[in-house]
């Protein structure tokens, strides 16, 4: 045992002298990464800020996004200083850091933990966090990254599943494909079922909702027998990257053009291709006479709020948001998003609603993973289930 300990300790002082010796490297040179501008002050202290994104009109500042590689740190503290975390969100103050923001770290990029050594000056508008790395490279974001990688390696691992079509309802500015996952029972004919259409992360930097998006998919084409009475009883059509191109680039909010997707689906002079996809196949859906019976839209209020929402225009869909809440726990709100997609179907008639997931903490303690975001696309199949099939 003491030879062990030793051993440790030596190990340890050997990591320290290879800190202090090689120069910590922090890069963003993969996709989805980005960071601003970055200094090392001191032995493992970067000072410096996030990347800020310029909407196309000058309207719209976003910054909060940060997805980084560092390199030669085995051993070491690495302490991150980022500053002008402020921006702008239709012409006013955007800010979302606190003192519970807990960015997250992997080895792998596969699995992912919570930096919870963190501070933030809201004074200074200064957010500061600090990690001890055992090994290299590692690393880090402010919340659990969802890639346009993953989604097509999702695709093809689902490929040939009965009950799954997998549709291209558009190219992006940069030829990346809008996928819709279209699931249901082919033996039941599709008027003697509701239909659910979900689109997710039409915001670069709201991750969380692409995976709640995948893991409502991933269990409507499982072999349970809940999931087989779903596929009995609804058809579904799932899009889970919205924006493809924000997200490849590591954009904050905004596609390639520096668009707000979210913003342009009543006006038309302004439409982008992301957009006019899903609407394509809403008012090819809707021709021969098939109804739309829900529309959700899935998006984050990234860490600053420690509570998800569903948010609709009236009240005509809170007992589903109730529902939804047995499986998994969701406030209900009620806003007018003008040009928004919830404003332009719920002006076709279909009952629409927003989601908004926190990419941080929820209630006092329980800090979200990957594997909540996906638990939350399982529980939104078997609320809407016992929604209208009670």
């Amino acid at each position: 045992m003491k030879i062990i300990c030793k051993l440790q300790i030596i190990i340890f002082i050997l990591a320290l002298i290879s800190c202090s010796q090689k120069k910590i490297r922090l890069s963003a040179d993969f996709e989805r990464g980005s960071i601003g501008a970055m200094e090392e002050t001191g032995p493992g202290y970067f000072k410096g800020n996030t990347r800020h994104w310029m909407k196309w009109d000058n309207i719209g500042n976003q910054y909060y996004w940060f997805y980084f590689r560092a390199e030669n740190v085995t051993g070491c503290r690495l302490t991150v200083e980022l500053n002008d975390l402020i921006g702008v969100y239709r012409g006013n103050p955007h800010i979302v850091y606190t003192d519970y923001t807990q960015p997250v770290f992997s080895y792998d990029r596969q699995n992912w933990e919570r930096i919870t050594e963190v501070a933030y000056d809201s004074a200074a508008r200064r957010f500061t966090f600090t990690q001890q790395f055992d090994r290299q490279p590692v690393w880090i974001a402010y919340a659990h990254p969802y890639t346009y990688s993953r989604l097509e390696e999702f695709t093809k691992s689902v490929g040939g599943v009965s009950g799954l079509e997998v549709r291209t309802l558009s190219k992006t500015a940069e030829g990346r494909d809008i996928r819709m996952f279209f699931i249901t029972d082919a033996a039941v004919p599709v008027r003697d079922k509701k239909t659910i259409l979900v689109i997710a992360a039409q915001h670069a930097g709201e991750d969380a909702g692409a995976f709640l998006a995948e893991g409502l998919v991933s269990f409507l084409i499982s072999d349970s027998p809940e999931a087989a009475e779903c596929r009995n009883k609804f058809n579904y059509a799932v899009v889970p990257l919205m924006n493809p191109d924000g997200f490849y680039h590591g954009i904050t909010r905004y596609n390639s053009k520096m668009e707000d997707l979210n913003s342009i689906w009543t006006e038309s002079t302004r439409s982008q291709p992301e957009v006019e996809g899903v609407k394509a196949w809403v008012n090819e859906w809707q021709a021969p006479g098939n109804k739309i019976d829900l529309f959700i839209d899935v998006h984050n209020h990234t860490q600053f709020h420690d509570y998800h929402i569903f948010i609709m225009e009236d009240n005509s869909l809170d007992s589903m948001a109730a529902t939804v809440n047995k499986y998994w726990p969701v406030r209900t709100w009620h806003s007018l998003f003008a040009g928004s997609s919830c404003a332009w179907t719920f002006r076709q008639g279909i009952p629409s609603a927003t989601i908004e997931l926190s990419q941080g903490k929820i209630g006092e303690d329980h800090y979200l993973a990957i594997d909540d975001f996906l638990g939350y696309g399982k529980g939104t199949a078997e609320g809407l289930r016992e929604y209208f099939y009670p």
